[in-house]
């Protein structure tokens, strides 16, 4: 194994199985090329962070390594620890606008995010995530779990 290939596949030692910022990007970037992938995982986490409870978030962030967790904090949540009632066209459009693009691209994205943030965290903590997402997201994450069902 070259030692390219074993720095991108490596796991950290914290709780989750989570590789380097470099190695998740990859991963978005295989997922959805036409999209800066930094600026994809940061609008996907914001609008998690919104619509997800405040310690179901904190332990999210905990599950990634350390460079993963600081695009995670680049959104500010302005509010206590419950989550936004954002409906579906509010989430896609939160996620649209820090992308400046088209709202009927959004699930793409979520998709190809998704299925990076599934390699960086742990099973269990997969299942709390999709046990607090509304139905009409709960799909989509799913979806990216089992790298399945991604929108064209």
């Amino acid at each position: 194994m070259s030692m390219q290939k074993q720095d991108q596949t490596q796991s950290w030692s914290g709780l989750g199985v989570g590789t380097d910022r470099k190695s998740f990007l990859d991963k978005v970037s295989a997922q959805i090329p036409d999209y800066e992938a930094e600026r994809a995982a940061e609008a996907v986490f914001c609008a998690l962070s919104e619509r997800l409870p405040g310690g179901l978030v904190r332990q999210l962030r905990e599950q990634l390594s350390p460079d993963v967790r600081e695009m995670m904090g680049a959104c500010h949540r302005h509010r206590g620890e419950e989550p936004a009632n954002l409906d579906r066209d509010d989430f896609y459009l939160m996620v649209a606008n820090h992308l400046n693009a088209e709202p009927e691209n959004v699930r793409l994205v979520l998709h190809g995010v998704f299925a990076a943030l599934h390699t960086q965290i742990v099973e269990a903590e997969a299942r709390k995530i999709e046990g607090q997402l509304p139905k009409w997201l709960q799909g989509t994450w799913a979806a990216a779990r089992l790298q399945i069902d991604r929108p064209a």
